[in-house]
């Protein structure tokens, strides 16, 4: 399997924060003294090995981004959804409930893109 160097689907987003644990989430941090990372965080640490804010999740935070500004008409992205629950329907009190919510909601759009 070629290794993965750029975001472009939420598909890739799933495959790399579905198998990480619950307790390994944090809020507004890239990465803290525990080893829990932010939902960019994971990203950058399984794309280049480092969850350092650097950067912008190799596309996710952009692709995020497109995707709830198309789907709700607002500004906001996968990290907001990550540090808080206020974002359009991303409200579960846990981190990566509303993560997945949001990872889900992501693949129904991109596919309804494909038909259309």
């Amino acid at each position: 399997m070629e290794k993965l160097t750029e975001i472009t689907t939420f598909k890739q987003i799933k495959a790399i924060i579905e198998p990480i644990a619950v307790d390994k989430f944090c809020i507004n941090k890239y990465q803290n003294d525990e080893g829990q990372c932010c939902f960019l965080g994971h990203i950058q640490k399984h794309i280049s090995g480092k969850a350092n804010n650097q950067g912008n999740g190799f596309g996710a935070r952009q692709l995020t981004q497109r995707f709830i500004l198309d789907k709700h008409n607002i500004f906001s992205d996968g990290a907001k959804v990550n540090n808080s629950t206020v974002v359009n329907g991303y409200i579960e009190p846990v981190i990566k409930d509303r993560l997945m919510h949001m990872i889900e909601d992501g693949i129904k759009w991109e596919e309804s893109k494909l038909t259309t």
